[in-house]
């Protein structure tokens, strides 16, 4: 009988991928959305899609009920109003909720600065809080502290220009969400990543500018990257009612400072490694976009 998880969040850049992930290696996922309707006139093969809310406890019990295990993949993007609510308060919610329907297994993803960055950046102290509330809740949890990712790359390119918020000068690590997603499926596989922290990285490291070159030179020939001020988004973030303006300047003067965190671990020899580079990547990212201009 297949293992049926709950992937909270499961919609997005990062979710979608895990959620496909673990359902072709015969998990029964169930995945759950504030709006169940729109996500299914674009699924259907073997995901069950229910509505849930992470903010009203009351509506995650139904999609809790018969699950062993929960996948946590939070979306506050950078709304910086949600940061509290929907990262922090909302994975308290699951995993109270987790907690009474007898999940054995619980999972989050994070980012490789968390526990670094108190008092610094809203959205780095959320994702502390909320592993937090995993490894103290009572199940069996798995926390994945993620680097970059390469499918956020073309989200700064507008009209033909890529955009960076400050200098950002230092070298990050990235990797795609399809080498992520079978990350994950192995860790809920294995008995070794129970209650553990792990630190993913990709293979190679760029900076911001270094990585939007590549994807420039194999996706779009001739792409100008500029930088914003950051003088000038910290005034457009202090006097906007736009929350994710606001959002963006927070988390922008964060990395714009601090470099990644680097912490070595067994995550390769439990997880695997990522294989996949940013120009193999650009390459199926271009074939995709290809594809879909020629329909």
């Amino acid at each position: 009988m297949s293992e049926k998880i709950l992937v909270v969040g499961g919609t997005g850049m990062l979710g979608w991928p895990v959620a496909m992930a673990l359902a072709k290696e015969d998990f029964d996922v169930r995945l759950m959305t504030r709006n169940p309707d729109n996500v299914k006139r674009k699924i259907g093969w073997k995901i069950k899609v229910v509505e849930g809310d992470v903010t009203v406890p009351e509506s995650l019990k139904e999609p809790l009920d018969g699950c062993r295990s929960v996948y946590i993949n939070l979306g506050a993007r950078m709304n910086i109003g949600d940061f509290e609510v929907i990262e922090h308060k909302g994975t308290v919610n699951i995993a109270g909720e987790a907690v009474k329907a007898g999940v054995e297994r619980i999972g989050m993803i994070s980012v490789l600065n968390a526990g670094q960055a108190t008092g610094k950046n809203a959205y780095i102290d959320a994702k502390t809080k909320a592993e937090k509330v995993l490894m103290d809740c009572g199940i069996g949890y798995t926390i994945f502290r993620c680097c970059w990712f390469f499918e956020s790359l073309p989200k700064y390119i507008v009209s033909g220009r890529a955009m960076i918020f400050g200098r950002q000068p230092h070298k990050l690590s990235w990797m795609a969400a399809s080498d992520y997603a079978n990350m994950v499926v192995k860790a809920y596989r294995s008995d070794e990543a129970v209650n553990r922290v792990f630190h993913i990285r990709g293979i190679e490291k760029y900076t911001l500018d270094e990585a939007l070159e590549i994807l420039g030179e194999v996706v779009f020939p001739g792409l100008k990257v500029g930088h914003t001020p950051m003088w000038l988004l910290r005034a457009v973030g202090a006097v906007s009612r736009n929350k994710t303006a606001r959002g963006m300047a927070h988390f922008s003067r964060f990395y714009d400072c601090n470099p990644e965190t680097v912490r070595e671990d067994n995550s390769e020899q439990i997880l695997g490694p990522a294989l996949t580079t940013l120009r193999d990547w650009a390459e199926e990212y271009k074939k995709k976009a290809d594809s879909r201009a020629a329909i």
